[in-house]
């Protein structure tokens, strides 16, 4: 499974992706990718990953996104701020998770 975060500058989700990874690890996942990067990089970047979580700082880049999601075929959510304030990464991986098998 491969995730993307994406967000102003890609750097404000690296703390949450390492407690994804940890997460990950932690249930045994196997080929698990995570990554974070900037909004705009995007649409050079969508086809390597299967879902991408949408920080909920750029939620106003949510039609951009879903518009792009749906043309490649990828699967897309917010990240809910409540979940992304307490950076946490089990949460986040489930909802990666949860919209990979309701796809």
């Amino acid at each position: 499974m491969r995730i993307l975060l994406i967000c102003g500058a890609g750097m404000s989700t690296s703390l949450l992706v390492e407690k994804m990874k940890k997460e990950g690890e932690k249930r045994g996942i196997k080929d698990l990718y995570i990554n974070a990067e900037a909004a705009d990089n995007l649409e050079k970047i969508i086809d390597d990953y299967d879902v991408i979580l949408l920080g909920p700082q750029i939620r106003y880049k949510e039609k951009y996104v879903a518009e792009l999601t749906k043309e490649k075929n990828k699967v897309y959510r917010v990240i809910p701020p409540h979940i992304y304030g307490m950076i946490d990464g089990a949460k986040t991986l489930d909802l990666a998770i949860e919209a990979l098998k309701n796809k």
